[in-house]
């Protein structure tokens, strides 16, 4: 088996370093460092066997003879993934890493793929598994500590034991939302490809877009007192009500910020319905929570599940300007709602200019409901 050294030349995911990958591990079977280790954690031992299978017990170099690439090409995987750099004989690896490696690299070799666009999708999927894991333990530890009466610390011991019981359900949910999602994403494109035609904007942002932003007031003087339980209620009630306010109408949450949520929609009445509902179910709400925010409409780049473009720092400026309460628009989108049928819904109010940071002078107008 040939030895990985800096001057081999390297398959590589583009945009991804190539760790570090001479030996660095004394044994003869690195495997057995592994096992030893984990059957001092039984528990995390059973863990794993659920997750991935088996023990991880083969190294790069062991997996780069299955697959026939090279030992660095299963390293760029490994740190695409989003884990640490290891060395090429450390016995990271289970057969389900094989499979999972073999998926990826048939995109490019079966289905042409590039590699930018691999690197793309893998990067993507380890992103939003992270997230998405982060998430499902945390809730599994609130709901064991309000469920058995227990601290934080023994929850999070429970939740290590038992959470093999959840793992299968888990994984459908996981797979029948992703499709879910993936067939709504399908139809929103259809639809929008078919509204463009054959316009042919050149290099402008591709996609037209209502984009909100809400944020709690004054959330950094707020949080400063509270403490583990107080926080987490309010960050929960803060999300939740977002997520129902914004998805009820038809809009989509992009991302939530802790103290903010940026929202888009596909359509400038549902995003105007939406930013007004995050108002409301705020002000309505069983928690006092006060925000503000904005809405604009214009154009967007979605990357990387983010979206960007100057629509999107507007709509941020604005919330930036916006007192608490208020939500604010721009005057090119208020001259767009007021010939829309959200006329007769909402009234506006313009403000005097104002200088919004990193884009110049703004003329806000005040949105609320009729």
């Amino acid at each position: 088996m040939s030895q990985v050294t800096d001057d081999e030349p390297h398959e590589a995911v583009p945009g991804t370093a190539v760790p570090e990958t001479r030996a660095a591990l004394p044994a003869d079977k690195p495997g057995d460092a592994t096992a030893a280790l984990l059957t001092h954690r039984p528990t995390l031992e059973r863990q794993t066997e659920i997750l991935l299978g088996s023990l991880p017990l083969i190294n790069a170099y062991e997996v780069a003879d299955q697959l026939g690439v090279s030992a660095a090409r299963v390293l760029q995987f490994w740190r695409a993934l989003g884990f640490a750099g290891v060395p090429a004989n450390a016995p990271v690896f289970a057969p389900s890493d094989v499979a999972a490696l073999r998926s990826a690299l048939a995109l490019v070799s079966e289905l042409g793929l590039s590699e930018d666009a691999l690197r793309a999708l893998v990067r993507g999927a380890a992103h939003s598994a992270d997230r998405l894991a982060v998430w499902q333990l945390e809730a599994l530890v609130a709901d064991a500590e309000q469920r058995f009466g227990l601290d934080d610390v023994s929850a999070r011991l429970v939740v290590i034991d038992t959470v093999g019981e959840t793992i299968a359900p888990l994984e459908q949910l996981v797979t029948h939302a992703w499709r879910r999602h993936l067939l709504s994403l399908l139809d929103r494109t259809e639809r929008s490809v078919a509204h463009l035609g054959n316009q042919t904007p050149g290099d402008a942002l591709p996609l037209e877009r209502a984009i909100g932003f809400c944020d709690l007031v004054a959330y950094t003087s707020r949080t400063l007192e509270l403490g583990a339980t107080d926080l987490a209620e309010l960050v929960v009630a803060f999300e939740d009500r977002a997520r129902d306010a914004v998805t009820g109408v038809g809009g989509r949450i992009v991302k939530t910020m802790g103290d903010g949520v940026l929202f888009v929609a596909d359509d400038l009445e549902t995003g105007v319905l939406a930013a007004l509902g995050l108002a409301e179910t705020y002000r309505d709400g069983p928690v006092e929570l006060e925000v503000h925010g904005a809405v604009t409409w214009g154009r967007i780049l979605p990357r990387s599940g983010d979206i960007f473009g100057p629509s999107v720092n507007l709509a941020a400026r604005l919330a930036d300007l916006a007192g608490p309460g208020q939500l604010l628009t721009d005057a090119a989108t208020w001259q767009l709602i007021e010939g829309s049928g959200l006329g007769p819904v909402v009234a506006g109010a313009p403000l005097p200019p104002a200088q919004a940071d990193g884009i110049g002078v703004v003329e806000p107008v005040v949105l609320t409901r009729a």
